[in-house]
């Protein structure tokens, strides 16, 4: 089986040229505003979410779920249908994008010439770059009562919905917490009785599960991924103090201690503890997947909850879990002084609307809001395209959520972890990954040597500041 795809946060690399799109939309614009400052609710909010009975078109771009991808269209002409039925001078229309580039270009063009969707649908490390633009609606209180209120939604998933609790233009649409995933057939044959919680306590059940002449090994790696490498290593920084940009986005921390002992941890796992298989080096994430589907590995980290259609058709059926995340550092007992127990970073899909969306529109796109967002749509996200709720109501009432498997996400998301608020973070997420790259190919050629990783870092972080000031 391969792993099943899925949408990522689209991120934003091109974060610049949007910034280029702000000034067009400042100067030029209807609705723009040449300062920087936000203002909140200036789409001609009505109480109680009503609007007039003129006949209107509400255009929604989402990004293409290409895993689930009749599933996803099934589900939202249904929405659709459901929606019009419910307010009969309203339709619906959807467009698609499948690439961040695709995402971008949309977004730099709509907001220049104030025409385009009236909904768009965000991955959460997009927000930033969104929020950048000064192009959408800051939500106020009166918006967030139409929308249902924002009691409903995971507090975590609310930190990525803006710079502060004042200024959110985001409202969660689903999460995508990760787990770890664990084979509990190699688990229970090396004596293992409880998932560990440190990380040193995981290298130490990974040696137990690892023979590499049945190549089976404790854990695996993907450095070639374009994602995984900064999933998993800014969440082992974070657990000990770090990041790769500091608090206030205007400084690059990359080369960090803490950075530094997180990449070099994390390829220890091939080079020093040696409980990942050393053909990893070219691994992607759907290769550790699969490996692990072939009943091959023990413990893969920083998984969701879409491969599990996949693992119950493979080799692990019945033989597999999702467990938190370890939390504490390697060589460590508890969290270090500045430290976080990060159980994943919060991930998952949002809903703005620009600021040229104004009037009875504006009213009926915080309605169209509300409605997918609502318990019984909440639901089929996760029926029909294995995606998980943002609406905290659905995980307590729902008996398809109330699994083992489940539970581990429930946690994870509120464990989980904002990543900095920042527009330039799509290049931070690319910088890293080349990075990670160019110590698996030092390890690939055998050129590897100690202080590469600090050396790797110290440029990385070079380029970073860079994309921070611009």
């Amino acid at each position: 089986m391969t792993k099943s795809k899925i949408r990522k946060p689209v991120f934003g690399v091109l974060g610049l040229t949007v910034a280029a799109a702000v000034t067009l939309t400042g100067c030029g614009g209807a609705q723009g505003n040449s300062s920087n400052a936000q203002s909140n609710g200036s789409g001609g909010s009505q109480p109680g979410g009503q609007f007039s009975g003129q006949k209107l078109t509400l255009n929604v771009f989402v990004g293409k779920d290409t895993g689930f991808a009749q599933q996803q269209q099934q589900m939202l002409n249904q929405f659709a249908k459901d929606f019009e039925q419910q307010n009969p001078n309203v339709t619906i229309n959807y467009s698609f994008y499948s690439s961040s580039s695709e995402e971008n270009t949309t977004l730099q063009t709509s907001l220049t010439s104030n025409q385009g969707p009236d909904i768009f649908e965000f991955g959460s490390t997009f927000i930033p770059t969104a929020y950048a633009t000064n192009g959408f609606h800051v939500f106020s209180g009166q918006d967030w009562t139409a929308i249902g209120g924002q009691s409903k939604f995971f507090p975590s998933a609310l930190s990525m919905s803006g710079p502060s609790p004042n200024q959110l233009i985001g409202v969660p649409e689903t999460v995508a917490p990760y787990g770890m995933l664990v084979n509990t057939k190699l688990m229970q044959a090396a004596g293992i009785t409880s998932p560990p919680t440190t990380w040193q306590q995981f290298v130490t059940d990974a040696q137990k599960m690892t023979n590499p002449s049945k190549n089976q090994w404790g854990t695996a790696m993907d450095p070639a991924d374009s994602f995984d490498p900064w999933h998993i290593c800014w969440v082992l920084a974070k657990d000990a103090g770090g990041d790769f940009v500091s608090a206030n986005g205007k400084n690059a921390t990359m080369n960090s201690s803490q950075v530094v002992q997180a990449m070099q941890f994390w390829f220890d796992w091939m080079t020093k503890y040696q409980i990942a298989s050393p053909s990893d080096v070219t691994n992607k994430g759907v290769d550790d997947l699969h490996q692990f589907e072939n009943g091959k590995i023990g413990m893969l980290v920083m998984q969701s909850s879409n491969d599990i259609v996949g693992l119950n058709n493979s080799q692990v059926k019945n033989n597999y879990t999702y467990v938190p995340m370890p939390t504490i550092p390697y060589g460590q007992s508890s969290i270090p002084q500045g430290g976080k127990a990060v159980g994943s970073f919060v991930s998952g899909q949002y809903l703005s609307v620009p600021k040229y969306v104004t009037g009875a529109k504006y009213q009926a796109a915080l309605k169209f809001i509300n409605f997918l967002t609502s318990p019984a749509q909440q639901t089929q996200f996760y029926t029909q395209i294995s995606t998980q709720p943002a609406n905290m109501n659905v995980w307590k009432s729902d008996k398809d959520l109330e699994t083992p498997l489940m539970k581990a996400f429930y946690q994870g998301e509120q464990n989980s972890v904002a990543t900095p608020f920042s527009g330039a973070w799509g290049n931070v997420e690319v910088i890293f990954g080349g990075a990670a790259n160019k110590i698996a190919t030092e390890i690939a050629t055998k050129q590897y040597k100690s202080g590469d990783i600090q050396s790797v870092l110290a440029a990385a972080n070079s380029q970073v500041q860079s994309a921070l000031q611009q």
